[in-house]
C-alpha cells in the first residue's frame, strides 16, 4: 500500500515525475510480457533504479513502486500490454526527448531470466519500442533538417 501513496504523489515528491513515470511504463511493459512476474524482476528493477539514479534512494524507491503499480494494474485486468504500448507510442511523440530516456541495455536486463515463451514476447516488446524510437528519432531529424533548409 504504501508505495501506492508515494506514486499517487509523485508531483509533490520527486521533480521530473513525469520522466520517472515513463521510464517505469517501459520498464512494466517489459514485465508484463512475462506469464508471471517474480521477486527477481522487481530486483532487477532496483538494479536498474540505482544504475540510473545513483544514491538518489527516494527516486530508486519512486521508480521500482511505479513499476509496481502499473503491473499490478495489469495484473487485476485495469489495463492491457497493448494499452500500456500505446501510452509508451503517445508519450514519444509528444515529449520526443523521452527517446533518450530508454536505455536498451537496461530492457535486456530484465530478459535474462525469462523462459523461452516469455522471451518471445519481451522481444516483442523490445523490438516495438526500439522501433517507436527509430520512428521518433528520424522525424526529429527531419524537423531539424527542414529548420536548417529554412534558416
Amino acid at each position: 500500500m504504501a508505495f501506492k501513496f508515494l506514486s499517487l504523489f509523485n508531483d509533490l515528491l520527486i521533480p521530473n515525475h513525469r520522466s520517472l513515470n515513463f521510464r517505469a511504463l517501459i520498464f512494466a511493459a517489459m514485465l508484463v510480457a512475462k506469464k508471471n512476474v517474480t521477486s527477481s524482476d522487481y530486483a532487477a528493477i532496483t538494479q536498474i533504479a540505482s544504475q540510473i539514479y545513483g544514491s538518489d534512494m527516494r527516486r530508486c524507491n519512486a521508480l521500482l513502486n511505479t513499476v509496481k503499480d502499473y503491473v499490478e494494474k495489469i495484473q487485476r485486468k485495469q489495463g492491457t500490454l497493448d494499452r500500456m504500448l500505446g501510452l509508451i507510442d503517445s508519450e514519444l511523440l509528444s515529449v520526443p526527448r523521452y527517446v533518450k530516456k530508454i536505455d536498451f541495455s537496461h530492457l535486456r536486463q530484465l530478459m535474462i531470466e525469462s523462459d523461452e515463451e516469455d522471451a518471445i514476447t519481451q522481444t516483442q516488446v523490445y523490438d516495438f519500442i526500439l522501433s517507436e524510437v527509430r520512428r521518433v528519432e528520424e522525424k526529429e531529424q527531419a524537423k531539424a533538417n527542414k529548420k536548417e533548409k529554412n534558416a
